[in-house]
């Protein structure tokens, strides 16, 4: 089988993560694999794991940037056929469709949505019901969205979120790497800095956790230079570390007590999964596919609360015995539902089917 992966780029993000080990996946099983976005860490890894990767400039706004990417990918596929696309989110899927609809023999083209703001659920759902064969909800609750934002529901189907194992990484190692202390309260926040993941609110919350606690924030983006503002005016630097890009998440995971996301939408996110398999316990804003992990496995916290967040965070760090149980839940409860295995059998099964619904 000979797959073509669309992505807007191939950084840090819980997408790119999915596209990376299913790519690898399905090397291992003796496919052929092009991942084209507009490029990332992730992107230079790929030749080295047998996966061919193709430059996109899909991260270019507007119009102009996405006829580039069509064209750029109907020539690729001029040379070398294939016989699935598979897309992510909104942008890739219109460029895949407009690049690789000149064949005689159209591929099959999988879109896969991993969380739209509300807004974007009503705009998706016309293009994925014309753009896409099959739409994959990375949770029921962006299923739910879709649906009722107009996607044909014979068009939808739902493959959860999952993760590889999280390499082990020695806590007391890590925290003596990242100048922390053996006994110092420490929270990760791995999220990129935008508006929906309400670092602002984390920051306010902050302010109510005990003075030698230290928040890790890895992750960047436009709302940087503002959280760094807003940092300094609340008097919380070296309180607060905002770390950038890192690709040392392992690291990260092991030398933090908590996890904490205050977004305002979200999918079924990476991080939480990640943290929940590297028995990190984890308080997050009660959005999207989060609600459905249960409250035993992680802290559910009312969203836009920064009084919520930082009860849920104190509840927590205060007690390391209950954070403990928690972790043992989650751990158990992503090898049961959400191991990578599962994820790329159904994607692999899902290819399978529209090749041969197809007829490429």
């Amino acid at each position: 089988m000979r797959a073509l992966t669309v992505i807007a780029e191939m950084g840090a993000g819980g997408a790119e993560t999915v596209v990376a080990d299913l790519a690898r996946h399905l090397v291992t099983r003796g496919h052929q694999v092009t991942v084209a976005s507009s490029g990332g860490f992730r992107a230079d890894e790929l030749p080295g794991q047998g996966v061919r990767s193709l430059e996109v400039p899909l991260r270019a706004p507007g119009p102009a940037g996405l006829a580039r990417s069509a064209l750029r990918l109907r020539n690729d596929v001029r040379r070398r056929p294939v016989d699935v696309v598979h897309a992510h989110n909104v942008r890739a899927p219109l460029a895949a469709h407009v690049g690789t609809r000149w064949p005689r023999r159209r591929p099959p083209l999988l879109s896969t949505v991993h969380g739209l703001s509300d807004e974007d659920y009503v705009r998706a759902a016309p293009v994925l019901n014309r753009c896409a064969d099959l739409v994959v909800a990375v949770s029921a609750d962006v299923g739910e969205r879709l649906t009722a934002a107009g996607l044909e529901p014979a068009r939808l189907r739902v493959v959860e979120n999952a993760c590889r194992p999280v390499p082990a990484f020695d806590g007391a190692r890590a925290r003596r790497e990242l100048g922390l202390g053996p006994d110092q309260p420490v929270v990760l926040c791995l999220a990129r800095l935008i508006a929906p993941k309400r670092h602002d609110l984390l920051v306010e919350a902050w302010q109510r956790l005990p003075a030698h606690a230290v928040l890790l924030v890895a992750g960047d983006g436009p709302r940087r230079a503002d959280i760094e503002r807003q940092v300094a005016a609340a008097g919380l630097e070296g309180r607060v570390r905002l770390l950038g890009v890192r690709r040392d998440v392992p690291r990260l995971l092991a030398a933090s007590d908590v996890l904490v996301l205050a977004s305002d939408r979200e999918g079924l996110p990476m991080t939480v999964l990640e943290a929940m398999s590297a028995g990190v316990p984890v308080v997050a804003s009660a959005v999207g596919g989060l609600v459905s992990l249960g409250d035993d496995a992680l802290e559910l916290v009312a969203p836009g609360s920064a009084d919520a967040l930082a009860a849920g965070l104190l509840a927590l760090v205060g007690d390391a015995g209950r954070g403990r149980a928690m972790a043992t839940v989650a751990k158990e409860l992503v090898a049961r539902r959400f191991s990578s295995s599962i994820l790329c059998s159904a994607y692999e099964n899902l290819y399978r089917h529209l090749i041969l619904r197809t007829g490429t």
